[in-house]
């Protein structure tokens, strides 16, 4: 598999993104940009600098729809943020 340009079908689903960032953070990746980097590494994408217009570019849409799983993991308390872009399992 070669590297490529991300496209939008590449995004994965919330509830996917939930699943690999839970792993991450098992791993001991707490860093959102790193797992984000950690995600795209492993299925070979290329990704563009976010540039804040949320839904216009696979690139954004990517950053984007991560950063909704982030809250939504706060939220349900199943993650904590330490610091901005740090993250953690929350104790249980």
């Amino acid at each position: 598999m070669a590297w490529r340009q991300m496209e939008f079908t590449d995004i994965p689903s919330r509830e996917e993104f939930e699943q690999l960032t839970l792993d991450l953070l098992r791993r001991g990746i707490t860093n959102s940009d790193r797992m984000r980097d950690e995600i795209r590494k492993d299925r070979q994408l290329i990704l563009k600098k976010a540039t804040g217009n949320w839904a216009q570019t696979p690139s954004d849409k990517f950053v984007h729809e991560h950063a909704w799983v982030l809250e939504n993991l706060i939220v349900k308390k199943t993650i904590e943020k330490t610091t901005p872009k740090e993250y953690v399992l929350a104790h249980q």
